[in-house]
């Protein structure tokens, strides 16, 4: 995968990353751009189907030891390493990255919230510390906010690709608030009583989801001005894409739930609105305490 290409599906493969992206400044952008194809790089060794696991654990393991050693010929991770340097950001944090992906290469069928989250936060909340480094962020109480928008952009994913993660074996639905709890996940989207069922189960995630969408807000509404704007835009189309899984009764089996370019004009103007306006706290103290409760078993910040 050359560069070329990996930016090219920047534009193709992250539609809502991409928009977003636009309204930061330029250099910021292009560096926020590397991040991106790195994390789309490691994405994609875990998924691609014309690898074995045991290929692709073996090309995500080398890149753990390649980003503790600062060396590289891959052009993405080159430049990825760079960008580590420019920014200072911590290696354990990417490498938590990829051990998310790595526990993505066996069967997954995840028991519990605790257990989701703390998924989560490696394939997500990480890309949200590594943004804060980027935009020289500094006090862990906003840390803590951006690993929650992480978290629940993740938790947007899941319930985007319900039907594209059982094909593969894995259910990222919590067993604890799963109607259907039995293995035979590959019947679920061929069987019209199972999709029904898992669209009360989605329900329950996407409320989830909104909970710490609003927990991520916190920080948002304090986050500079320069980065304000483009990281409530992000959350906001992200959160959408929730809401129109909601407003289509939860039917994610026959197409993929994306937003419309019209959508995202009328929801930007939107979330601008809602940073002029909206200053609520998020009241969820139980959700809020589990999250924290996850994240700092696996990261070394505190919240203030």
């Amino acid at each position: 995968m050359n560069l070329k290409k990996a930016k090219f599906s920047l534009k193709n493969r992250a539609k809502t990353f991409y928009f977003a992206s636009l309204f930061f400044s330029t250099d910021k952008r292009d560096d926020i751009k590397v991040l991106y194809l790195f994390c789309r790089f490691v994405d994609d060794l875990g998924d691609d189907k014309k690898l074995s696991k045991k290929v692709s654990k073996i090309k995500l393991t080398k890149i753990k030891k390649e980003l503790l050693t600062r060396k590289s010929k891959n052009q993405i991770i080159h430049n990825f390493i760079n960008l580590m340097s420019k920014y200072e950001i911590d290696h354990r944090i990417p490498n938590a990255l990829i051990d998310g992906i790595l526990s993505d290469l066996g069967k997954v069928n995840i028991k519990d919230y605790n257990q989701l989250f703390c998924y989560s936060y490696k394939v997500a909340g990480t890309v949200g510390l590594m943004m804060c480094d980027i935009m020289g962020v500094k006090e862990n109480s906003l840390k803590f906010n951006a690993i929650y928008l992480g978290i629940a952009m993740q938790l947007t994913n899941i319930s985007r690709d319900v039907k594209e993660d059982l094909l593969r074996d894995r259910i990222y639905i919590p067993k604890e608030i799963r109607v259907h709890v039995k293995n035979d996940l590959h019947e679920i989207p061929l069987s019209d009583k199972l999709q029904r069922e898992f669209s009360r189960d989605l329900k329950k995630l996407i409320d989830t989801s909104d909970i710490i969408y609003d927990l991520a807000w916190e920080g948002i509404i304090k986050l500079p001005l320069k980065y304000r704007f483009p990281i409530a835009i992000a959350s906001f189309l992200y959160q959408s894409i929730g809401t129109k899984i909601r407003n289509n009764k939860y039917n994610i089996w026959k197409q993929r739930v994306y937003l419309t370019k019209i959508e995202k004009v009328i929801k930007t103007i939107k979330v601008l609105i809602k940073l002029i306006y909206n200053k609520q706290i998020c009241k969820n103290s139980n959700i809020r305490e589990k999250l924290n409760k996850n994240i700092k078993k696996i990261v070394s910040i505190k919240c203030d």
